[in-house]
């Protein structure tokens, strides 16, 4: 129980780092329909770090499916 909660930390901790490391990106909401047609995509643009965060953010999630059912038992 202790070392799922240590990992549910750590991977909480890198999920913050990396989604702060993420590019931004100015948005008026008005312009992005017709702007961005024809550009490139959101992962072409640091495409590692945005993959990494997706990699962690659903290993956390399923971490914490897990947590979920060894606590109802």
């Amino acid at each position: 129980m202790e070392v799922l909660m240590i990992v549910g930390i750590i991977l909480a901790i890198a999920l913050i780092v990396l989604v702060l490391i993420q590019p931004r990106q100015s948005q008026l909401f008005s312009m992005d329909a017709t702007s961005n047609i024809g550009k490139p995509g959101y992962w072409q643009n640091k495409r590692l770090v945005k993959m990494v965060t997706l990699l962690i953010s659903l290993a956390l999630f399923v971490l914490l499916l897990v947590f979920m059912m060894v606590t109802y038992q």
